[in-house]
């Protein structure tokens, strides 16, 4: 089963609006509403002084008067505040009034009404416990965002390499190409109708806009992000108002930044429209500046501006991978493309293949020794940025599965007997040895796994959703008192269980597997006893 085509927005755990700590007291749905009616959060914060007010507070920046506020150190060994020999954090934990420091946000915001509900994370997990300031989390609340580990707004996609589009397949009027620069076609013609094929710039982008996905599409969520970043401009920092859009359509020519996981490089892109499908389209040379192959990997994108305002590598988890991977913290404005991957030098960008190829093809001959035009062959001249050819149009990008039936069935009963269904069709697939790999890859590791978790489960409040290793002596939430439950519970052990063992007799699978399998089922009767029998219909699995 091959990997589903993906474009969301990114959520952290939680869906938070804000980096900062509602604590235990923010309930299971980590609400700043109800940690409000608790009226602190117990967390670690940074600790400050503000000398104008004379109080305390987390914030570099008093959140009453404005003024720039003195940090303070807190050493655990003597816990003395500022003077001490011992080694000294810039936090501690408080309990902090957080009714105060919402109610100063919604003042700064000059909000009358907060949202329904405001989320914040559990803790911060940087270095020094810097939260954002809780007013970013109200406006990204407003706006429907959810923020990402370091301060930004990010929206996720699949990768697709992309050299050639017509204005009618991104949507974007002739009129609003000709002012980004595409004032003619591939062969070299006034540009004047929107099917007049165009060779899309190396920097220039197309994201996804699939009206069959179940997920928000790229426009609305980035329509959204930059009122958001004009909310914080003009109602926070006091100044004008940037992007101003009038509809999602006006998002076409303004800069993103993209960046792929693992990855501490971004690169600038310029949106030049939207495609009906759930990939990311750009150039090769494109995918390749992200360090990508653009097989079907993922990158993410995040307006320039947010990413400019809002990041900050003091918000990153204080981990080894995590202050480095994921996170733009250089940005590549110019592409150059003798400095990418070599990968995408290879690319070749002839109209047509010459008759040695074929010949080449015939006598078994290896590709280097057929000579093709390469995007290699062209470093360090205008050729690498424009000129690149094509063999085969297309009549629409568009055209195709945009959202595949894996994320459009609902259960995994369905989408297993549908992945069955079409290996029975191909002639070219064993039924019998994908079953095998279903049941070895994923079925099974999934039962045994989730059972020899069993044993070791930890235990959730459902109030506060507080984790325990063991169950409490009192039998409830020693935070809350609310009730403990299983964090994995049977159902979640058993729901593979069955269908394995029916696709394994279907498919006749080897002995040794229908064995492991028999074992699996014993192992699980003698853990939680042997289930009743029932009665259901014949064609309930594979039968």
């Amino acid at each position: 089963m091959g990997r589903p085509e993906k474009a969301k927005m990114r959520k952290l755990t939680g869906s938070p609006h804000v980096l900062f700590p509602v604590g235990w007291e923010g309930g299971r749905l980590r609400s700043f509403q109800e940690a409000i009616l608790k009226e602190k959060v117990v967390a670690d914060f940074p600790l400050a002084v503000c000398r104008k007010c004379n109080r305390n507070t987390i914030y570099p920046v008093c959140e009453s008067c404005h003024e720039k506020t003195e940090s303070l150190f807190f050493c655990e060994t003597c816990g003395a505040i500022q003077n001490c020999p011992h080694e000294k954090k810039r936090y501690s934990e408080q309990s902090i009034p957080i009714k105060h420091f919402f109610g100063a946000a919604m003042k700064s915001l000059d909000e009358q009404s907060s949202p329904d509900l405001v989320k914040g994370v559990r803790g911060t997990s940087n270095k020094d416990h810097i939260p954002e300031n809780l007013a970013k989390g109200i406006l990204r609340a407003k706006h429907d965002l959810c923020v990402n580990k370091d301060g930004t707004v990010r929206y996720d996609m699949s990768e697709l390499p992309l050299t050639h589009f017509t204005p009618s397949e991104i949507k974007t009027p002739v009129a609003r190409l000709i002012e980004l620069g595409y004032s003619t076609d591939i062969h070299g013609s006034p540009l004047v109708d929107e099917h007049q094929m165009l060779e899309l710039r190396p920097q220039d982008v197309i994201l996804p806009k699939s009206i069959e996905s179940t997920d928000e599409s790229s426009d609305s969520v980035l329509f959204r992000v930059a009122g958001f970043v004009d909310d914080l401009l003009s109602r926070f920092y006091g100044e004008e108002p940037f992007y101003q859009l009038g509809s999602k359509q006006d998002l076409v020519g303004h800069l993103v930044i993209a960046i792929a996981p693992h990855i501490s490089a971004g690169i600038v892109g310029r949106i030049v429209g939207f495609s009906g499908t759930q990939g990311f389209f750009a150039h090769p040379l494109f995918h390749a500046a992200m360090r990508r192959d653009a097989d079907g990997d993922e990158a993410c994108v995040m307006l320039m501006l947010d990413a400019l305002i809002n990041f900050s590598r003091q918000y990153l988890p204080d981990s080894r991978g995590a202050k480095t991977m994921d996170s733009p913290l250089v940005l590549t404005s110019r592409l150059i493309p003798a400095e990418v991957d070599d990968m995408a030098h290879r690319l070749d960008v002839a109209w047509s293949y010459p008759l040695e190829l074929y010949e080449g093809a015939l006598e078994g001959k290896q590709p280097q020794e057929v000579k093709v035009a390469l995007l290699g062959h062209r470093l360090n001249t205008p050729g690498q940025y424009e000129g690149v050819g094509f063999t085969h149009a297309v009549s629409s990008i568009n055209i195709g599965v945009t959202c595949s039936s894996y994320k459009t069935l609902p259960s995994m009963e369905e989408k297993l007997k549908g992945q069955m269904l079409l290996a029975e069709k191909i002639r070219a697939v064993d039924a019998q040895d994908v079953a095998r790999l279903v049941i070895e890859k994923h079925l099974l590791k999934d039962v045994r796994g989730n059972l020899r978790k069993f044993s070791t489960q930890q235990f959730r409040c459902i109030n506060c959703n507080a984790k325990f290793r063991r169950p409490p002596l009192i039998g409830s939430c020693t935070k809350c008192g609310g009730k403990i439950l299983f964090t994995i519970s049977e159902g979640s052990i058993v729901k593979y269980l069955e269908p394995a063992i029916s696709l394994a007799a279907k498919y006749a699978v080897s002995p040794y597997l229908q064995q492991v399998l028999d074992l699996t089922k014993k192992r699980v009767e003698s853990v939680f006893g042997k289930e009743k029998e029932k009665q259901e219909g014949l064609g309930k699995w594979f039968g």
